[in-house]
């Protein structure tokens, strides 16, 4: 429950606490923009619950679990990633999304992994996507 506090009255007051540990937070200091944050926020929630990570938890205990798994197995992440976004390519060729959307993904996760540290061959994943 402080936690959910504190995330939302970080969000709304636009002040960022940096733990440098703490790769939500780091994360939500690296977007400048609220709505632009917020997007970002929505897109890594998708991406979370399509990899079945951390149910029920808060946007912060889902990143910081996400990035410390990451950290230790890059190939891990690389493969969910792939696989979400492989999901969403299928979501394009049915037109269901825009490659606009898909592209927006990738902008969110990047952004994310590089925040966090999370070591991911993004030259390997810009090839296969829209």
């Amino acid at each position: 429950m402080q936690v959910e506090q504190k995330e939302r009255e970080i969000e709304q007051s636009g002040q960022i606490e940096v733990e440098e540990s703490d790769a939500y937070s780091l994360f939500v200091y690296a977007v400048r923009s609220q709505v632009t944050r917020d997007y970002y926020l929505r897109r890594l929630r998708i991406f979370f619950n399509h990899i079945g990570l951390l149910f029920g938890g808060t946007m912060e205990q889902r990143c910081n679990l996400f990035a410390a798994n990451g950290q230790k197995d890059p190939n891990w992440a690389f493969s969910c990633i792939v696989r979400f976004l492989q999901y969403q390519k299928e979501r394009v060729e049915r037109e269901e999304i825009t490659g606009a959307t898909l592209r927006n993904f990738v902008k969110a996760i990047k952004l994310f992994c590089e925040m966090s540290d999370v070591s991911i061959s993004w030259k390997k994943i810009n090839r296969g996507h829209v």
